[in-house]
């Protein structure tokens, strides 16, 4: 605390190590975002063939900004104590901008491009301006280099002109391609730490984090992403004419829901916190949990739509990118699953990868199928592999983690 009282930003070691309910307000949002894009998906799934690939193009950008705005939030609430009355303003700011994207995701390539721009926009350039503004206060001043901040305000503004061209461009292919570059440069800068004149350079490998507060964000955001897979199945099904078919697609849908839930917190996932506490370089290992959680969400969220085709078209024949939502889907979370549990234990179970080529040679006899056959396929080897980590674990100690890191 400050000599008036007031809170500083979060030391490294201090402040909460779990999430807090800001936190899990801020999640909800995004639990009707990610559904917004996964409607979205369906929707271009089931269109005209010959815009598929580029629809498919135009929501997984979508999806990276989402993404993008989450982990910025999560991160900035570990370097500075979410108990601060501004850094709560910044989060609530956060939430409501990212209600205005998933409300405008629908017809973000259409009339509402506008909206989708200007909210990511003002959470990008605005979150790293109040940061930076925040910590130059001299009550405020922590350990923690301030240029931080300040790098990522400089490249957001820049990422923030094609972002903004793109959203001013008459047509959808213009605009896809400004949004790509402008989401590019984010993430370029993302990697190789947001160099800029005269502040130089941070990686995320190289911060003061509070790693176990990040690890109970992951999992939180897995939960979301499995709290929307139900939301999508649950609100698809209601609306279906509950024949056998639509029964058995969601029946489906619920258990591997639940199989992805056990695969996930099977050990790696509930260790996680353990695993960064344990570790030698923790933010090495936090930064390569977000491109490990990103790979699995993204299957999760993959997998939903899959599910959602199968209850809306249980008998009709799997077309090639239907049966890559419904098998692509988890075969996408078994890879990021595998890398996962390497950075918690250091090692790779073999029935990850085989549950992967499984699922890939499925696809070659399954497309002359019906989709609710791909369901059932899908759910198999998920059980399989679960089944398979229960039998691997029965009479032995539960094992330690040892990040490599």
């Amino acid at each position: 605390m400050t000599p008036g009282g007031q809170r500083k930003p979060l030391r490294a070691g201090e402040g909460p190590h779990e999430s807090t309910i800001l936190d899990l307000l801020l999640d909800l949002v995004f639990v009707f975002a990610l559904n917004r894009i996964a409607e979205k998906a369906i929707h271009t799934l089931t269109g005209e063939q010959h815009l598929v690939l580029p629809g498919v193009g135009e929501v997984l950008l979508l999806f990276l900004a989402m993404w993008l705005v989450w982990f910025f939030a999560a991160l900035a609430a570990s370097r500075f104590d979410p108990r601060c009355p501004e850094i709560q303003v910044v989060i609530f700011c956060i939430a409501f901008g990212s209600v205005v994207m998933g409300v405008s995701v629908p017809a973000a390539y259409d009339g509402h491009g506008g909206h989708f721009v200007g909210a990511y926009v003002a959470i990008q350039v605005g979150r790293p301006l109040a940061l930076t503004l925040f910590q130059r206060r001299r009550a405020h001043q922590t350990v923690v280099p301030p240029p931080i901040p300040t790098r990522i305000l400089c490249w957001s503004v820049v990422a923030a002109v094609p972002w903004i061209a793109g959203a001013l461009a008459p047509t959808g292919v213009l605009r896809g391609g400004l949004w790509t570059l402008g989401l590019t440069i984010e993430y370029l800068g993302l990697v190789i730490g947001w160099p800029t004149p005269m502040l130089g350079r941070s990686r995320i490998h190289d911060w003061d984090l509070v790693g176990e507060y990040l690890a109970d964000r992951y999992r939180q955001f897995f939960i979301i992403a499995l709290g929307e897979s139900v939301l999508l199945s649950g609100l698809t099904f209601s609306s279906s004419p509950f024949g056998a078919g639509q029964t058995a697609a969601f029946v489906c849908a619920f258990v591997t829901t639940a199989l992805l839930w056990r695969i996930y917190f099977y050990r790696a996932g509930t260790v996680m916190k353990s695993a960064v506490a344990a570790a030698t370089q923790p933010a090495r290992l936090v930064a390569y949990g977000f491109v490990t959680h990103l790979t699995m969400v993204v299957g999760v969220v993959t997998t939903a739509v899959g599910y959602g085709l199968a209850i809306g078209h249980p008998y009709d024949t799997a077309k090639p990118a239907w049966l890559a939502a419904a098998l692509g889907g988890p075969a996408l979370f078994l890879i990021g699953r595998a890398r996962f549990e390497y950075d918690i234990f250091g090692r790779v179970s073999r029935v990850r990868i085989i549950g992967v080529l499984v699922l890939a040679a499925m696809s070659l006899v399954l497309v002359r199928l019906p989709l609710l056959t791909a369901s059932v396929a899908a759910v198999a080897v998920l059980l399989g592999i679960a089944v398979a980590d229960a039998a691997r674990a029965w009479g032995r100690s539960r094992e330690s983690p040892a990040p490599p890191h």
